[in-house]
């Protein structure tokens, strides 16, 4: 028999190298099953953690967000409930209750601050999305992945394959995040995030504003205070942390998608903590500044963004309707500017951007938004709901200006933004009831961050900090409108381009969306779902569905809400 080099013939070397073939394929399959084994222990104590997470009611709190005055000035502290000094957000002159002959169920008018007169300029902090996470997020592609190797395809399973060590390594480096979010996991309750630098820095401000005699009147928050509002424990979480802030100043929230204000515990935990009075499950108010100068619109967005998920199209044109007409009624009888805020941004280059543009409805009731304001002047319409920071000025031809902000980040984990140029063009494409937005007007940052707005007669500034993990901030935006006693504004803008006060990673919808993964809780898809349905007990035919209004593939990514399961809605009444 011939033999090769080294004396081995090629019956032996085929063999040996057979053995090496198995001796890998075995390393691989081992790897692969330890891989998967990790990963699913790590899916398991998250399955144990949900089923730790308790649903249920919030017990009534001593203190709550908003302290309301409801004995008409005579004895505060019997309705406040507390033995600290409290500050209550609206006046004695203020109707609280919604019920004949105590409020006003018609204009759901809540009164006026307490503090805050425009002539001595009103100053309002604003934040959003504070909500903490888990470090796995940063998984989420991966994990889009690997579920999508879950099937009988080859080349899905070859990637899953080669995608578990590759996410094994991620999530333990450099942090052991994958072990770090196991007690949290446990527990039901994440911890990560920056919502404790924020807050500290929040705080600073107030220090500091307050050795030059300057207060706060109120903060305000456009949504995601807790991870699962139908949690009491999350709630409660909230509470303790953010206690030193809003026992020092009135703090008034919109509740985001997280809150789950559609179920029946997400609405009445929101009622304890916030304790804001609620008829019903209608989540939208209004009160003015200590002077009646400037007027505030909480909305709730939730039924309007999340047709066919949580609500019917039929409830979403109904209750949209109900909410932007009267929205348009308090801006009407109003003379000032408005300052409108709503969790799901109707203007912004992040994600979630095709919300307000897949679905008809969405598209006419953002319009009339923008009408109703623009006709009261100059106005700001605030958002959360994307992990970021977002500023754009949507000017009209008259002269006049909305500024629409994205107040995301103020702790919960970062989400990825298009590069600066990008996302100013992605803004100039939007176009609302005669308004436009310059690409030279927009700014955005993938930043931790809160913001300092100022009111007075003649304008107004916002600035906006870049908040580090050592709770150090950078001013990174600052606008300035002088009205020039109500003429055309005068507009000066200082943008400093920052890098990510963190990493930044997808979310779950988003990472599941570019790898084709449908979702159930996607609003796109559920718009054009709704759109070739029949109605409830008509027959007839399904009529196709509408093409969507994207202008670019960049565009027509970016849609989606969070993942939730689809609750029997509560009655909806005033």
């Amino acid at each position: 028999m011939d033999k090769g080099p080294g004396g081995v013939t090629m019956a032996e070397a085929n063999r040996d190298m057979g053995s090496g073939v198995r001796r890998a394929l075995v390393a691989k399959r081992t790897l692969a099953a330890g891989a998967v084994g990790v990963l699913a222990l790590v899916a398991l104590v998250a399955f144990c953690g949900g089923c730790a997470s308790h649903f249920g009611r919030l017990n009534i709190q001593p203190q709550t967000m908003t302290p309301a005055d409801t004995t008409g000035g005579h004895h505060p502290e019997l309705a406040t409930r507390h033995s600290a000094p409290l500050h209550a957000l609206f006046g004695p002159d203020t109707v609280m209750g919604f019920k004949p002959g105590t409020g006003d169920s018609a204009r759901r008018y809540l009164g006026r601050l307490r503090n805050g007169f425009t002539a001595d300029t009103l100053n309002i902090i604003l934040v959003g999305d504070n909500r903490p996470g888990y470090r796995m997020s940063r998984l989420n592609s991966e994990v889009a992945v690997i579920r999508k190797g879950l099937s009988l395809n080859p080349v899905r399973i070859v990637k899953a394959l080669v995608t578990i060590p590759y996410a094994i390594v991620k999530g333990l480096y450099p942090d052991l995040g994958l072990i770090t979010d196991i007690p949290m996991l446990v527990r039901g309750m994440p911890t990560h995030g920056r919502e404790h630098q924020v807050l500290g820095a929040i705080l600073a401000k107030v220090d500091s504003l307050k050795t030059q005699n300057k207060t706060v009147a109120a903060v305000i928050n456009t949504g995601d205070l807790v991870y699962d509002g139908q949690i009491p424990a999350h709630w409660e979480r909230f509470l303790r942390i953010h206690q030193p802030l809003y026992s020092r100043i009135p703090y008034f929230a919109v509740a985001g998608n997280h809150e789950k204000t559609w179920t029946v515990n997400g609405l009445a935990n929101w009622r304890v903590a916030t304790g804001l009075p609620i008829a019903g499950d209608r989540m939208y108010y209004c009160f003015d500044s200590a002077d009646g100068w400037v007027r505030f619109v909480a909305l709730d967005s939730n039924p309007i963004t999340m047709p066919g998920v949580h609500w019917s199209k039929e409830v979403q044109e109904t209750y949209s309707k109900e909410e932007v007409d009267w929205l348009t009624a308090r801006l009407k009888e109003h003379r000032g500017p408005s300052f409108v805020f709503i969790h799901s941004p109707p203007f912004s280059a992040g994600y979630h951007r095709m919300e307000w543009e897949m679905d008809s409805v969405m598209v006419r009731r953002r319009d009339q938004i923008v009408k109703a304001m623009h006709e009261g002047g100059i106005s700001i319409l605030a958002g959360g709901h994307e992990h970021d920071y977002e500023r754009a000025l949507m000017t009209f031809p008259d002269g006049s200006v909305l500024i629409a902000i994205v107040q995301g980040g103020a702790g919960a984990p970062l989400h990825p933004l298009p590069p600066p140029a990008e996302a100013a063009r992605l803004f100039s494409m939007y176009k609302s009831a005669g308004g436009t937005i310059k690409p030279e007007n927009v700014y955005t940052a993938v930043i931790n961050n809160f913001s300092f707005l100022q009111l007075w007669f003649g304008g107004g500034e916002l600035q906006t900090y870049a908040v580090y993990k050592d709770a150090s901030v950078k001013l990174v935006d600052q606008l300035s409108i002088d009205l020039k006693r109500y003429g055309k504004p005068k507009i000066d803008q200082y943008k400093v381009v920052v890098a990510p006060t963190a990493k930044a990673a997808p979310s779950s919808m988003e990472a599941k969306a570019s790898h084709g993964i449908a979702m159930k809780a996607d609003t796109t898809a559920a718009s054009q779902r709704i759109e070739t349905q029949r109605p409830p007990g008509k027959k007839g035919r399904v009529v196709p569905a509408r093409k969507a209004r994207t202008t670019s593939k960049t565009a027509a990514t970016k849609t989606a809400t969070p993942k939730t399961p689809a609750p029997t809605m509560p009655t909806m009444n005033h």
